[in-house]
């Protein structure tokens, strides 16, 4: 993994902490969730005027990871549903890569090494040293409708990761795909918003539609890095590099919502960038 590609996927983990910091700060997470991926999808249309459409090849993946996202949503909404930011992005995030790094030998052909999956396993590390942060026990975590939500979100991240690398090299142009993903992604959230809260969803949107627009960007934006940079390094490295995303998420819970150890996340910190190097030192032998 090249150095661009490297700092480019942190910048895209970055964008990815704070939107969904903008999810787990907002009053009703459910109608702000929406929101954000509805203007996703308002954003995308201009943009696919400009950039096209990608190259047919892709359309299945696209399918696919639709289907994917539309229950990522969904489960979404329920994990920053009275669960700490860290905690529910740990679930989430956390169990991703090693999922990914699972399956990419076997699904895509791109075994990671010894160097690689001793990165991995040092985010990972840095990754459960963050569970410490939040003060309760993993058992209550799990217990807790957040967690769970949190906890089924883990497998379909890991899903629509592989879906989305394969296809975003199938459409010969990653813009264009993740574009048309953002486009049709929040069709469903949106159908069950509206049926169960119309008039609260159009008043929450003429409200506060700027910071949907601004965590649209974000996301938009994040995921688009993070496909392209899936064009030019293996699947499973930019998708372990893109969790220490968890590093910022710490970091904002502790300093915007005043949740857990702020020490404790700079020390979890330091074992994912460990990671990051060993990563990177094993794409360069």
């Amino acid at each position: 993994m090249s150095t661009p590609v490297l700092l480019a996927v942190l910048a895209a983990a970055l964008m990815h902490a704070c939107w969904n910091a903008l999810i787990r700060g907002a009053p009703d997470k459910g109608l702000y969730t929406v929101l954000l991926h509805g203007c996703s999808a308002a954003l995308a249309v201009p943009l696919l005027l400009v950039v096209g459409l990608p190259d047919a090849d892709c359309w299945p993946y696209l399918l696919v990871s639709a289907l994917l996202h539309s229950a990522y949503i969904m489960l979404l909404m329920r994990a920053y549903e009275g669960g700490q930011l860290a905690v529910s992005y740990l679930l989430m995030r956390g169990l991703a890569p090693l999922l990914v790094g699972l399956a990419s030998a076997p699904l895509l052909g791109e075994p990671l090494g010894a160097a690689g999956w001793w990165g991995v396993l040092c985010i990972l590390g840095g990754i459960a040293l963050i569970a410490s942060t939040s003060g309760q026990p993993m058992r209550a975590v799990l217990r807790h409708p957040s967690g769970q939500a949190a906890l089924l979100n883990a497998a379909l991240i890991a899903a629509y990761t592989v879906v989305d690398g394969l296809g975003a090299r199938a459409s010969g142009h990653p813009l264009g795909y993740v574009l048309v993903l953002a486009l049709v992604e929040p069709v469903a959230a949106v159908v069950v918003q509206w049926r169960r809260r119309p008039a609260a969803l159009v008043a929450y949107a003429r409200a506060h539609w700027p910071l949907g627009l601004a965590g649209a960007i974000m996301a938009t934006g994040a995921y688009a890095t993070v496909l392209w940079a899936m064009t030019l390094a293996p699947i499973a490295m930019v998708a372990a590099v893109r969790e220490s995303a968890v590093v910022f998420a710490v970091l904002i819970g502790s300093l915007w919502f005043k949740e857990g150890s702020l020490h404790t996340g700079l020390l979890a910190a330091a074992l994912v960038a460990a990671g990051i190097i060993a990563i990177k030192l094993g794409a360069a032998v």
